[in-house]
């Protein structure tokens, strides 16, 4: 497939983009971090997969512009990312593992390598998925829960400020406080995945 890329005139700096170029990015999620690369300005970055990370990607990629943001779909790691992404309207594909080998292959390259984000980013400008639509009540149910897990994990570190309390029954109860707390944190995690993999992001 041929494609047009626009180069960035001389005066601007390596990795800039600008607001009339076209952005395709590649996030590639694993344990160690969120990898993201952008096509074809050159920008790359990595942030942690905790919830500052996932933040700070989201915020960085909104800076961006993209035309497409291409994950492959494990139904894991990525799902909790997908659905931040969701909920501040960014354009994302979540492509299969095998479109990704296949692609791969085509062009000569390894998948699963040290610059997996490239090559995701590389398949987003070449092969330009689909960013299915997604519903707004759709969005405004994942923010919800987000807005809601947000509150229970300030309540969380409010509580665990509080175990050193010298009294056996308040140190009781705000364990067993702490307790339910991470239980319903994990509950509102798991239904962001849940919400994540039976909707129309989910192919």
């Amino acid at each position: 497939m041929a494609v047009n890329l626009r180069h960035a005139p001389p005066e601007e700096k390596k990795g800039s983009i600008r607001m009339d170029e076209r952005a395709f990015v590649g996030l590639d999620v694993n344990r160690n971090g969120i990898h993201a690369v952008v096509r074809p300005s050159g920008e790359k970055w990595a942030t942690s997969i905790d919830d500052s990370g996932i933040t700070e990607t989201a915020a960085r990629l909104t800076a961006v512009h993209p035309d497409v943001v291409v994950m492959e779909a494990h139904g894991g790691l990525e799902l909790p990312v997908a659905g931040t992404l969701a909920t501040v309207g960014l354009p994302l594909a979540l492509v299969s593992p095998r479109s990704v080998r296949d692609f791969a292959r085509a062009v000569g390259r390894n998948r699963g390598g040290r610059d997996h984000a490239g090559l995701l980013a590389h398949f987003a400008e070449l092969v330009r998925p689909e960013t299915p639509t997604v519903p707004e009540c759709l969005v405004e149910h994942l923010r919800a829960l987000k807005a809601r897990r947000d509150l229970v994990l300030e309540m969380l570190s409010l509580e665990r400020s509080r175990m050193d309390s010298e009294f056996v029954a308040v140190h009781r109860d705000v364990r067993n406080h702490i307790f339910f707390l991470e239980r319903s944190a994990f509950s509102l995690n798991e239904e962001v995945n849940r919400m994540v993999k039976t909707s129309s992001m989910w192919r």
